[in-house]
């Protein structure tokens, strides 16, 4: 194989291995890496006495909006188990990567593993 033919190989093979979108959920799935991921952001608290206070609830409030958006992804991929139980497993995200505001405002991507999660099995399309 030449060079050009092996780094069109590559490239191929970099887009089918990227994590794809799960549906309209916000979250993204990658199938090998077994892993489930979405950001999540929320602004400071403009009332609060100090950035460090804003950023407290700005935090919780990012979380929760990445983890509604992995458990509609869950749900998109094929998990049948019951509410709480996903909460219970959401519970094992954690944060990979965060940015904070001066004014206490937070983005943040939570990453969940699936590889003790139950997920339907994915047929590839046929062109």
């Amino acid at each position: 194989m030449g060079v050009a033919a092996t780094a069109v190989a590559a490239l191929v093979l970099a887009l089918f291995a990227a994590p794809v979108a799960v549906g309209r959920t916000g979250a993204t799935f990658d199938a090998d890496a077994k892993m489930v991921t979405a950001r999540g952001v929320a602004a400071a608290d403009l009332r609060a006495p100090t950035a460090a206070i804003a950023r407290v609830k700005a935090e919780r409030q990012a979380r929760a909006a990445a983890e509604k958006k992995i458990v509609a992804a869950l749900v998109e991929l094929g998990d049948t188990r019951d509410l709480e139980e996903l909460n219970k497993q959401i519970a094992d995200a954690k944060v990979s990567d965060e940015s904070f505001g001066s004014d206490g405002s937070i983005e943040l991507l939570l990453t969940l593993s699936t590889e003790d999660i139950p997920l339907k099995k994915h047929k590839t399309r046929k062109k």
